[in-house]
């Protein structure tokens, strides 16, 4: 084996507990023979950290040999930063010429060296490029209208990230809202939806797929895919261009779709928009300043397509009003919770959530609690988390404010109900039943919050679940949650506090057994992140205003991952 993949092994090793004395001599040495591999050392502590995969053993002898790696680092961020590429780019031309030397090791989860090295480089550019370019991170203040106000949204000039809603980047992570785009940087949004503001008020909202540029204050490019814009008085002006075309706003609301062939529709909804056609498309996607030819006045209610497949082509199509997003669908947008002592995210303190289009901060205290009246699973497993103490469940405490306790891992069914849930007997629905303190009432978006733990290792979009009726009748029906509003890819999406849980060795077919069953506790070594998502009881049949004193849960069974509720609770009724 050579040194550098020797001493990525090491390091590994190191950081996941298994190292003794000898190996950490050996270790030590080769951090001594090459400087370059303190960088190195960094990257993949931080990694490390970042992933939840660095033990807990030993922390006063970990830190301080941390301490004296982290010490030997260049103060100067971009020369930290060159040095990471600079053996990026080394260590893949040593890992296209040697194999692999870890199949002594087949039960062990191993991690490519060469992949380490690409992931801390990444992470590192990411924080670098976040943290010290202008723009970093910005909280946006959510206005009284239930929209992020525009003078912070757009400070100064620059364009920014308003809101998103799923939204996922090729090739990066989501960058958070009040983030400052980058002018001229191509972004690739694959899924999921983002608005984006501009300084005079206009407003973007793209539909992923689609790949996008911002090209000035009042301009924004799309190559592809779907964006619809608002330019309110005092945006006249604004502009999309694209490659068959360039559309001018003049006060109006309009969406505008760009295929893979640079198809270009214009959708008018309100006021008019001026559309040009750009003589020459190649010279347009090389950000060539194009001649602009045959003005198209399009007014509310129109619709037409651009192309120059064989020359430019005008022709009419269907306006389609569907076309235009007047905004993001309603979603849990972020949450707050207290730091635990240790670290992570605790107790729970306010939920901001759109429903009916409005944005708004809801405290936890006026969240209407949820109680666990029934819980069924056919196999013994991990059905409590929290402190090292056994909690007691009980009607009282089990959706309390903590995001890190709760009865997890109900069983469920591939199936979703449809029909009533039995909750008596040896032969009850698998599955839990909660009821609120107060009956809740079906109103524009979510109306009940549910929040689920969830790690590296497990399905990105949340563990998926079947929410059914504790009762059915005529038109009411179960309802899947496949796709979390806050995954783990959103940057909403906070890392929680350790805890315990407790094994049982047999299964809990009540609420009575959790009580009783002996149970073995163990401490969690990875850090979880708490995801959340918004139930709206009319994806369950509930007609408008109708109130809902309870629910019932199950594990959609679609793989080996059980659902983890540790927060739900009603939404208070919209005034």
């Amino acid at each position: 084996m050579n040194p550098e993949d020797r001493f990525a092994e090491l390091w590994t090793d190191y950081l996941e507990g298994e190292l003794d004395d000898q190996s950490l001599a050996e270790l030590r040495e080769l951090l001594e023979a090459d400087e370059s591999r303190v960088t190195l050392a960094a990257d993949l502590f931080q990694t490390h950290r970042l992933l939840g995969l660095v033990v807990e053993e030993e922390p006063s002898r970990q830190d301080d040999f941390v301490r004296e790696t982290m010490a030997k680092l260049p103060s100067d961020p971009d020369d930290f930063v060159g040095r990471v590429m600079s053996k990026v780019r080394k260590t893949k031309s040593v890992d296209a010429g040697g194999a692999d030397d870890n199949s002594h090791r087949p039960n062990r989860p191993r991690v490519a060296a060469l992949g380490l090295w690409v992931a801390a480089a990444v992470l590192l550019l990411a924080a670098v490029s976040f943290y010290l370019l202008p723009g970093g991170p910005n909280e946006i203040e959510i206005g009284s209208a239930g929209k992020p106000s525009t003078g912070n949204a757009s400070v100064g000039g620059e364009v920014r990230l308003a809101s998103s809603a799923r939204a996922t980047f090729f090739g990066e992570l989501s960058p958070p809202v009040g983030t400052v785009l980058v002018p001229q940087r191509e972004y690739v949004l694959m899924t999921g939806m983002v608005e984006v503001a501009f300084p005079a008020g206009a407003s973007a909202i793209l539909e992923g797929p689609a790949v996008f540029r911002v090209t000035s204050g009042e301009s924004l490019a799309l190559d592809v895919g779907r964006c619809s814009v608002h330019a309110p008085d005092g945006a006249e002006g604004f502009r999309v261009d694209t490659p068959a075309s360039r559309v001018v706003d003049r006060g109006t609301r309009f969406a505008v779709s760009v295929s893979e062939t640079s198809v270009t529709e214009v959708h008018v909804t309100e006021g008019a928009a001026d559309v040009y056609e750009n003589a020459d498309p190649v010279a347009a996607e090389t950000n060539i300043p194009t001649p602009l030819v045959g003005q198209t006045r399009l007014v509310g209610g129109e619709a037409k397509a651009f192309s120059t497949a064989r020359g430019i082509n005008v022709d009419a199509v269907p306006f389609d009003a569907g076309v235009y997003r007047g905004g993001l669908p309603d979603r849990v947008v972020s949450y707050e919770a207290s730091e635990a002592d240790g670290g992570g995210a605790e107790l729970l303190q306010s939920v901001t959530i759109q429903r009916g289009g409005r944005v708004m901060k809801i405290a936890v205290s006026d969240l209407i609690p949820a109680r666990l009246t029934w819980f069924r699973a056919t196999e013994p497993r991990a059905f409590l988390c929290g402190s090292q103490e056994l909690p007691v469940p009980s009607t009282d405490v089990v959706f309390d404010r903590s995001l890190v306790t709760g009865v997890i891992n109900p069983d469920g069914s591939e199936q979703p109900l449809t029909s009533d849930p039995i909750m008596e007997g040896d032969s009850g629905t698998p599955g839990m039943a909660f009821r609120f303190d107060r009956p809740i009432f079906n109103g524009p978006g979510a109306d009940v919050v549910f929040f689920d733990l969830q790690t590296f290792g497990n399905p990105i979009d949340g563990d998926a679940f079947h929410v059914s009726p504790l009762v059915f009748r005529e038109g009411l029906h179960s309802h899947t949650i496949r796709h979390y509003d806050l995954t783990m890819e959103s940057p909403e999406t906070q890392v929680l506090a350790n805890f315990y849980v407790h094994l049982f060795a047999q299964p809990a077919d009540s609420v009575t057994q959790l009580q009783t069953l002996g149970a073995v506790q163990q401490r969690q070594a990875m850090r979880f992140r708490g995801l959340a998502v918004g139930i709206d009881l009319s994806d369950l049949g509930y007609a408008p205003g109708e109130s809902v004193d309870g629910l019932f849960l199950q594990d959609a069974l679609d793989d080996k991952h059980m659902v983890d509720p540790v927060f739900i609770a009603g939404l208070p009724e919209l005034k």
